[in-house]
């Protein structure tokens, strides 16, 4: 049985064929942002986020130096109190 007259017709072409070269998109294409957003939004867009994340980080950051500072401030307090 010829592949093209068979029962499924051109199924290997159909699922698993070449794409077309206008199908194919480039990594730079794929991380652009919304169509409706200009190049000056996208990047001020980006250093927001990037701006937002180091905030974020020091602010982590800044929280687990409060915890220590308790930690050591009631150890120190509970020695005082048994003195």
């Amino acid at each position: 049985m010829n592949r093209e007259t068979n029962l499924y017709g051109n199924i290997f072409e159909q699922l698993g064929g070449k794409t077309d070269s206008k199908d194919k998109t480039t990594i730079s294409q794929k991380k652009s942002g919304p169509k409706d957003m200009s190049e000056e939004d996208q990047t001020s867009l980006s250093k927001l986020f990037k701006v937002n994340r180091l905030l974020q980080k020091q602010l982590d950051e800044t929280k687990r130096e409060l915890e220590k500072t308790k930690a050591q401030l009631e150890k120190q307090t509970k020695m005082n109190t048994l003195l």
